[in-house]
């Protein structure tokens, strides 16, 4: 197989029996010596979308890279409406870029409104994702403060419960 995982992120990460380092690689092919022959996956595309969803599902953390040998890739016609379209684009894209610069617009910041309530609904890969934009301390600790009274709403207590510790850390 032809293909890699690789840790995006700047510090070390603990994965698949392993350390993996910041921007360091792993080859598919070890990684189905390892799991590959011991879950009965076969070797290819069923075995990277095993990865993908069981094993590193964060996408943030981790880039799977697969190249298929088996399926040929038909390059010549895409190449061909490829160059048509670039061709077609620029002249429409200098006369905007020329329109905005010479009006000299500025596009607004807009914040996204966001209530207690849609935090205590995430569900658990949402918070995962989500917990991490979010930087309003009063409204993490009036969800967390709600969230608390709840039944089953353990996993994401937790997570509010350190990302209120992240906030008020980097406010000292």
């Amino acid at each position: 197989m032809k293909g890699y995982v690789k840790n995006k992120t700047a510090v070390w990460r603990h994965a698949m029996k392993r350390t993996i380092g910041p921007g360091h690689e792993v080859a598919l092919d070890d990684l189905f010596v390892q799991y590959g022959e011991k879950h009965g996956l076969e070797e290819g595309k069923s075995f990277v979308d095993w990865l993908r969803s069981v094993k590193l599902r964060d996408t943030s953390i981790w880039e799977i890279s697969f190249t298929d040998e088996a399926v040929p890739v038909e390059v010549p016609q895409v190449v061909e409406e490829v160059k048509k379209i670039v061709k077609s684009k620029p002249k429409r894209n200098q006369a905007l870029a020329q329109d905005v610069s010479s009006s000299n617009m500025v596009v607004p910041f807009v914040k996204k409104e966001i209530k207690p309530e849609d935090i205590i609904n995430m569900t658990v890969r949402e918070s995962r994702e989500d917990l991490k934009k979010i930087t309003d301390l009063d409204l993490l600790k009036y969800a967390y403060n709600s969230a608390r009274q709840l039944a089953g709403k353990d996993t994401l207590c937790n997570a509010l419960r350190k990302r209120i510790r992240e906030l008020e850390i980097t406010r000292r």
